[in-house]
């Protein structure tokens, strides 16, 4: 009786972490895109962007409902409704390779829409979603293996979504000390270092799901701040966006 009722007030605190850091999440992804695309008509987008093409409208529809997909799956299992998580769950592994197609093609495409954060130049962001779209589905792909692994499943699914803030937050008019690289990996981190914490308070040690996923996600934006002003990936960037010139 004693080991049930400890479990209940840590299930509790487990699944107020989870749904609120994807409520969270999704209105950062909201206020980073808000002047760029869904408030486009409303506030001022920033200066020298391109208008939306029929790509940009696919990639925003599947990464929101993508986005929007996550909250809900993780307000299901707090509602305990697992059967409806399962069911979601196969329908967002399917539009998953599509996901990964469109994100490429619009990486790429982004460099002629001049659509990436202020002050950073088109061909050296390129490396931010370009590098990020292997990540993203390393560890979606990780998490749908653990499916039956709870704990796994959701930390590395969390993980995955770390990696998509980038781009919103690159975007959001900070101040100087948080643009370029603090803002398109530091601040998003933070979701990191806020879970390392839940979990060395929840279980008294870091997962092995949050180390693991952790190491990738930090080791590829230390690699992406390394190579993307270099000659190497300007002269790759400059190639692959002349694909879809």
């Amino acid at each position: 009786m004693a080991t049930l009722a400890q479990r209940r007030p840590a299930a509790s605190a487990d699944r107020w972490f989870f749904t609120s850091t994807a409520l969270l999440m999704l209105a950062l992804v909201f206020i980073g895109f808000a002047p760029s695309y869904y408030l486009s008509g409303i506030l001022k987008p920033p200066p020298g962007l391109k208008p939306a093409t029929t790509l940009v409208h696919v990639h925003a529809f599947l990464f929101s409902a993508w986005m929007l997909l996550f909250v809900l799956q993780t307000q299901l299992v707090a509602w305990r409704r697992t059967d409806l998580h399962r069911l979601l769950g196969t329908i967002g592994f399917l539009i998953l390779p599509v996901m990964i197609v469109i994100a490429t093609v619009s990486a790429l495409h982004g460099v002629h829409r001049a659509s990436g954060p202020p002050m950073i130049p088109p061909l050296t962001f390129l490396a931010v979603p370009l590098l990020d779209v292997p990540v993203f589905a390393l560890l979606i792909g990780g998490a749908l293996a653990n499916r039956r692994t709870p704990q796994m499943h959701k930390r590395l699914m969390l993980i995955a979504m770390i990696g998509m803030m980038s781009p919103a937050i690159g975007r959001m008019p900070l101040p100087p000390p948080f643009v370029g690289p603090v803002a398109i990996f530091v601040l998003p981190d933070l979701f990191l270092f806020a879970l390392v914490l839940f979990d060395l308070m929840a279980m008294g040690r870091v997962h092995r799901a949050t180390v693991w996923g952790g190491l990738l996600l930090v080791g590829s934006q230390v690699l992406r701040v390394l190579v993307w002003e270099t000659e190497g990936w300007l002269a790759f960037a400059r190639w692959a966006s002349g694909l879809v010139a």
